[in-house]
């Protein structure tokens, strides 16, 4: 006689040792995998952010600006330029050359002003747009205004390029020339429609 049971054999309730250790490397995996991903955010935040913060320093040719003399008595010293976009009232100027060294000349025909602001050396003109009236302020700088008949300038147009004096502004407005960048301003009254 057999000492075999044929009653069907019942699995055990507990799992076997296997499928124990499974259920636990994923925890250890995905806290290993969040401690890489937190790291690679955090270096590219870092990056990221210094990356900004020194491209926002340096300023580039076409850039509009806030400028002003630290000492209005000393306009050939330090000055304030904050970045500005071109149409905002505070854009007082635009950045028109970076110079290598503050000994460098800005360019000869135009109204330029040769700035230094931090280890920057600047050549600044005012930041104009055709159909846009600008008072000129006690320190030099054209402040755009809301077009009056008292208004004393307005743009009346702008012209890209150094084409010949005399041929592109309508009759009874003046030029305003640069060389850098090549331009011309028309500069006339407004008149009341």
């Amino acid at each position: 006689m057999s000492t075999e049971s044929t009653d069907p054999v019942e699995p055990s309730a507990q799992p076997p040792a296997a499928e124990a250790e499974s259920d636990e490397s994923p925890k250890g995996k995905n806290s290993w995998l969040k401690f890489v991903i937190v790291g690679v955010l955090a270096v590219v935040l870092v990056g990221g952010g210094v990356f900004v913060f020194t491209q926002m320093g340096g300023l580039n040719a076409g850039d509009c600006v806030s400028a002003s003399p630290q000492d209005v008595d000393k306009p050939d010293g330090e000055w304030n330029v904050s970045s500005q976009g071109c149409g905002d009232q505070e854009a007082t100027h635009k950045v028109a050359k970076v110079l290598g060294n503050a000994d460098d000349p800005c360019p000869d025909e135009g109204i330029y002003e040769p700035v230094k602001s931090g280890g920057d050396s600047l050549c600044l003109m005012p930041n104009l747009a055709e159909g846009n009236c600008y008072t000129s302020s006690d320190d030099g700088a054209f402040k755009k205004e809301a077009c009056t008949v008292e208004s004393p300038v307005k743009i009346v147009k702008k012209v890209d390029g150094l084409p010949e004096e005399g041929t592109v502004c309508p009759e009874g407005s003046s030029e305003l020339r640069f060389s850098e960048p090549a331009s011309v301003y028309c500069m006339g009254v407004h008149e009341n429609a």
